[in-house]
């Protein structure tokens, strides 16, 4: 069971990891737990506005920048400043204009660029207030007037609250505002001229603007003049909204599709048959298949056997009497020397026995060299293929639910969710929400295509009925060697059987706990096999080492190798920008 559910649990994992990564703010210095912002036209077309930052510092810093740049044409005068809370300003304000739109204040709480401003447990609060007065903001139309502002440019941490209050003169009449960029959490309302606009859970490095659209042109004295009429920015925005609404619907269709398919498939190719089997325990050998055999079909379900397949082979020569393990001085198992002829040991070990023995001190030196390690690699493939066309014959599960299934993971929830992350980083500010909506959906699938990926061959795939009760009756054979008080109820009733018990119980991956069951039923001396494995259990890692060196040789060898006129989105006027050190 635990087994099925490691592929969700690595899932899981790899999508809080992906989330985190992607949303994590561009410094952990400070927060910014609401931003006020408050525009006051006038009749005349200038503007005054106003900012408040408020900041909760978590580390000791020094200093707080706030910038500012208007487009061409629009100037800013009566700069104004000051701490509403927080520290004195012991290295003081430096204050630079770069030209008549353009502003940068540093404001250096510590005495020295040296020291640091200490902050309580709890944090600090820092406050700055900042006003200024703006000129020509009013654009004109062909048939209309407009206002395109930022409220915010950029901040490197979410905005939890941006407050919005702008006001206008009663004779500009009602304008439509449209909000940039789409997907923002908002909420509105109006109290007499002052509109009011709350921004929750801005994501950090995200500008918010507005569009406030008067379907005429005001006559006022301050105003910047575009070729562009009333119907073009409707339509832009109107383009926009769909833009996002489209992006959003077909992210998560996509997303619904990728994860529903798999289930989909489980249930018209990964449902069993039902079989009339109910024996509680397989108390002797089921079939008598080859061990390296019984190894691919029920441990590695109708796949190629691995290392303890192998294992499993050597043993069973020995078994045989087709070979014998020969021991060292300090009795210690040191070769294995054939005594017949065995193909399969032969064309595995080809190259490496001498004079009909495996010296496994010398194969291990042999495949530190990486021409040895690959031949024997080379062998150990060969070998595992052939088993594998043997298990195919059998015909013993329908396997085309896996494949489909994986085929699927690896297409449409992998490779095209990596395109579209990478795409979707070129649609640019205008986008920010839509993206980080797009880029968590498209986790969600690349985590769902890892899960199935991840997943037994036999969740998609479906055992035939002579595959399923060969299957069930090894299952139970495994558990009746791995319960001790059903194995000493039934002890083996021959020397024969004792070393059948160890071969198969290799090939199921279970033979080190059933050679520790072995040790209090004291298996005859005269075994070959299942005495040798009790008394000698590091025999059963022979075969993984070996693999494993070759492997690692190898491994270590190869890792030595044109634009819309009236202002499209993102473009507003202004948005001031934060940032602390």
């Amino acid at each position: 069971m635990f087994k099925r559910i490691v592929p969700f649990l690595i899932a899981a994992i790899l999508f809080a990891i992906l989330l985190f990564v992607a949303h994590r703010p561009g410094t952990d210095l400070f927060e910014i737990p609401q931003v006020d912002y408050t525009l006051f036209m006038k009749a005349d077309g200038t503007a005054n506005v106003t900012e408040t930052f408020t900041l909760r510092f978590k580390k000791p810093f020094r200093y707080v920048t706030w910038a500012l740049d208007m487009p061409e044409g629009v100037t800013m005068e009566d700069l104004q400043y000051e701490v509403v809370q927080g520290p004195p300003l012991l290295g003081g304000v430096q204050e630079r204009k770069v030209g008549p739109n353009s502003f940068d204040l540093f404001f250096q709480f510590s005495r020295s660029m040296d020291e640091y401003v200490q902050t309580p447990p709890q944090g600090l609060i820092v406050q700055l207030k900042i006003s200024y007065s703006v000129k020509n903001l009013l654009i004109q139309g062909r048939d209309f007037t407009q206002l395109f502002i930022k409220y915010l440019g950029e901040a490197p941490v979410p905005v939890k609250k941006l407050d919005v209050k702008m006001v206008f003169p009663s004779e500009f009449g009602e304008p439509k505002v449209y909000h940039h960029p789409w997907g923002l959490q908002v909420s509105s309302s109006k109290d007499g001229r002052i509109k009011n606009f709350v921004f929750r859970n801005v994501p950090s490095n995200c500008f918010v603007e507005g569009r406030y659209v008067f379907d005429k042109p005001i006559l006022v004295q301050e105003a910047r003049h575009q070729d562009v009429s009333l119907r073009e920015v409707i339509n832009y925005e109107r383009s926009y909204i769909l833009k996002n609404v489209l992006g959003v619907a077909l992210a998560a269709s996509y997303t619904l599709f990728v994860i529903l398919l798999p289930f989909y498939l489980y249930r018209k190719f990964g449902r069993e048959f039902s079989i009339v089997y109910d024996a509680e325990y397989e108390r002797e050998v089921p079939y008598r298949d080859s061990p390296d055999v019984v190894n691919g079909v029920v441990k590695r379900l109708c796949s190629v056997p691995d290392e303890h397949g192998l294992n499993s082979v050597l043993l069973n020569a020995v078994k045989e009497k087709k070979a014998r393990f020969v021991m060292g001085q300090n009795g210690e198992i040191v070769a294995l020397e054939l005594l017949s002829k065995d193909d399969v040991i032969m064309k595995i070990f080809d190259g490496f026995l001498q004079d009909g023995k495996l010296n496994f001190n010398v194969f291990k030196k042999a495949v530190q060299k990486e021409s040895n390690a690959r031949k024997f690699l080379e062998n150990y493939r060969r070998w595992q293929q052939n088993v594998l066309r043997q298990i195919k014959e059998k015909n013993f599960m329908d396997e085309r639910g896996n494949k489909i299934a994986k085929s699927f993971a690896l297409v449409f929830a992998i490779l095209i969710p990596i395109i579209a992350l990478f795409l979707s980083n070129n649609l640019g500010p205008a986008f920010k929400v839509i993206v980080d909506y797009v880029r968590t959906l498209m986790f969600l699938c690349i985590s769902a295509g890892i899960a199935v990926f991840l997943m037994r061959k036999d969740v998609f795939s479906r055992w035939t009925h002579e595959g399923l009760l060969y299957y069930l009756r090894w299952k139970n054979f495994e558990r009746f060697l791995l319960d001790f008080s059903a194995l000493s109820s039934h002890p083996p009733a021959s020397v024969a059987i004792w070393d059948d018990y160890i071969v198969y119980a290799t090939a199921l991956g279970i033979a080190k706990t059933v050679a520790e069951n072995f040790k209090k039923l004291n298996p005859p001396s005269e075994s070959s096999v299942a005495s040798l494995v009790v008394i000698q259990p590091r025999v059963l890692d022979v075969v993984p080492t070996m693999v494993r060196t070759a492997s690692q040789t190898v491994s270590k060898s190869s890792s030595s190798s044109g634009g819309f006129r009236g202002g499209s989105a993102g473009s507003g006027a202004g948005g001031s920008r934060i940032g602390a050190g």
